[in-house]
């Protein structure tokens, strides 16, 4: 029989394996409980993790979980160094490296120390907080808080800032230090508190006598006053009112504030779901204005701080910092000088509701926006109006195109009726022997008849292109220029060539016409640098026609319907007035229109519902006083 020898490391081999076979399964590692940990870790699964952990602590999975909410991690994944086995072959740890990608942050990599222990043949990791990061203590959290930067200004022209920091007062109440309510409220009262306000925060008081209940907020130099009443019982002294500063930053005027630069408050349901991230419930935003429109421009973005916070919320010690970017400032066309001129001039008007523009003719920039009532919607921007006989400026320009002159033959009788339709006068029915006088006097009647005979409803619209008009502004806040439709009919014409039928303006459009019979070239509206406008470039006029309408418009303020108004010398105007509303032409309520130039600077302002004056008296004088605050040719 022949043997056949096997070499000997075959031999030892199939014995091995019988023998493993014989044992069953393995026990695992303590590498490979490692890394079925840190598996489960890296998905959130805190069961899975807990089933590695020798006697897990009750609170293990909120805690962890608590950590990913707090960092609101989007990824995770972590990196196990070697295993260092213990001499006594029963416990090891092993250098872990955390991957977290935590949310407008970015990347952080914090280092860790995972223990292991053979526990009755099987290995489990030993956990603590201090597994998840070695500052973390029993009872402490990791929380990420965000810090914002200053925030950005917004600047008027020659960089003026167009925003300050105002310091008020809070005037409240704490419950545990009241030894009246009935006085405290009294107290209240008296110092301009309102009866809601003051029952309001005392039932508060009541429910938390630990708590500062706000009343009301006042100027720092109104609580001076208050401060300074005679008596003990004012409300500065009175037992359990308490007072708390704070700042905040505002326009430098009221107009602004409302309407232009805008103004900042706690963000809303709605605000938070467009930002999103980084922001935050507890954010303040612009709410209105450039500070809205250019709100992350001007907020920048916050630094981030990773931090470990004790069982109480105070910040034992800092783990991480992720620098923020400071806001960038948006700069303006707006002149605080020119802005407050205007607002002192429409504060004397009689009327409540009033708007103007003014813009530097020579570049188009918007100098000034003011409107009252002082609301969130912008009139002098967006307000649409029938814009009266201050269109006799695009009528005009329509008929020089087709050749006709200021010394062109026109009449002004009190009526003309077009197509079955009557239409009157508004400003004056003088009689007039050519188209400068009708426009000096305003005279619709002339203006009809020169339409009708000459223009086409192609036309009017033309006239509109020629300033520009046919566009939506693009200047760093929502506008409105104008709105000239082709005329559907000759009754339509004929309302058009007066400034009624569908014709509407806003004071911003008006006042971009002046400006460029003023410049003799259309600027685009500017206001806010780098909007889209900035880049369109300057179309230059027919100097033929803009002389013609310069000496015609120097006539209405010499001799015309805006004589004697005070506007200074030199000043050129159009003045205008639209009837609207519906019913009996005696019951049409009528807007008061004036726009023009001195100088350098532009206007258009319009008067709602003058209670039947025209626009030269009404709107006149206020303009008169804002061009003499200015100095004249400003």
């Amino acid at each position: 029989m022949r043997r056949m020898w096997l070499p000997v490391a075959v031999v030892l081999a199939a014995v091995l394996t019988t023998v493993l076979s014989g044992c069953g399964p393995t026990t695992p590692s303590a590498s490979a409980t490692l890394s079925g940990y840190l598996a489960a870790w890296g998905r959130g699964d805190w069961t899975a993790m807990r089933h590695q952990v020798a006697a897990p602590p009750a609170d293990f999975r909120p805690v962890n979980a608590g950590v990913f909410a707090a960092l609101g991690v989007t990824h995770a994944s972590f990196t196990a160094g070697r295993v260092t086995m213990a001499a006594s072959g029963k416990t090891a740890r092993a250098r872990v490296t955390e991957h977290f990608d935590l949310p407008q942050a970015g990347a952080w990599n914090p280092v860790t120390t995972v223990h292991l222990a053979d526990r009755k043949g099987g290995w489990r990791v030993v956990w603590s907080p201090k597994t998840i990061n070695p500052a973390l203590g029993a009872g402490d959290t990791i929380a990420m808080t965000r810090v914002w930067p200053p925030r950005a200004p917004v600047l008027g022209a020659g960089g003026v800032p167009l925003t300050q920091t105002v310091t008020n007062v809070i005037a409240g109440v704490v419950g545990s230090r009241i030894a009246s309510p009935s006085a405290v409220r009294e107290d209240l009262l008296a110092a301009g508190a309102t009866g809601a306000q003051a029952d309001h925060a005392l039932a508060q008081a009541k429910l938390h006598p630990d708590f500062f209940e706000p009343v009301f907020t006042v100027s720092a130099a109104r609580f001076a006053q208050l401060k300074a009443a005679p008596g003990p019982d004012n409300v500065y002294a009175v037992r359990g009112t308490e007072f708390e500063n704070s700042t905040a930053e505002t326009a430098i005027t009221k107009q602004l504030g409302a309407q232009v630069v805008g103004s900042l408050g706690p963000v809303t349901a709605q605000q938070l779901h467009a930002l999103g991230a980084p922001y935050n419930a507890a954010a303040v935003v612009g709410q209105t204005g450039i500070e809205a429109a250019q709100e992350r421009a001007l907020a920048g973005t916050p630094s981030t701080h990773v931090d470990v916070q004790s069982a109480g919320g105070t910040a034992v010690t800092r783990l991480a910092t992720f620098p923020g970017h400071p806001g960038t400032a948006v700069s303006t066309s707006l002149d605080p000088r020119v802005q407050r001129a205007a607002e002192a001039a429409l504060a004397t008007s009689k009327h409540p509701d009033v708007a103007m523009v003014a813009m530097r003719a020579s570049t188009g920039q918007v100098l000034a926006i003011a409107s009252n009532p002082v609301s969130g919607y912008d009139t002098a921007l967006q307000g649409a109006y029938p814009p009266g006989s201050t269109f006799k400026v695009l009528t005009s320009t329509a008929l020089f195109r087709h050749g006709l002159t200021p010394a062109s033959p026109a009449s002004c009788p009190p009526t003309l009726t077009i197509d079955g339709e009557t239409f009157h006068n508004a400003e004056g029915d003088q009689p007039v022997s050519n188209m400068n006088a009708a426009f000096v006097e305003s005279c619709n009647t002339a203006f009809l008849g020169l339409a009708t005979a000459h223009l086409s409803p192609a036309d009017f619209t033309a006239a509109a292109q020629f300033y520009g008009l046919q566009r939506t502004p693009m200047m760093g806040l929502p506008a409105f220029a104008a709105n000239v439709p082709a005329p559907a009919s000759p009754t339509a014409l004929a309302a058009d060539a007066m400034g009624q039928g569908n014709l509407t303006f806003s004071p911003l459009g008006m006042a971009s016409v002046a400006a460029a019979i003023d410049s003799g070239t259309v600027h685009a509206p500017r206001l806010v640098a780098g909007a889209p406008d900035d880049t369109l470039p300057p179309s230059p006029l027919s100097a033929g026609i803009v002389n013609d309408l310069r000496g015609m418009m120097a006539g209405v303020v010499a001799s015309g319907t805006a004589a004697g108004t005070g506007l200074p010398a030199g000043t050129h105007a159009k003045t205008g007035t639209a009837e609207y509303g519906t019913g009996p032409e005696a019951s049409l309520k009528l807007d008061g229109w004036l726009m023009g130039y001195d100088g350098d600077i532009a206007f258009a302002i319009v008067t709602q519902n003058t209670g039947g004056t025209d626009g030269g008296p009404v709107d006149g004088p206020i303009i008169a006083r804002f061009l003499d605050a200015l100095g004249s040719g400003a």
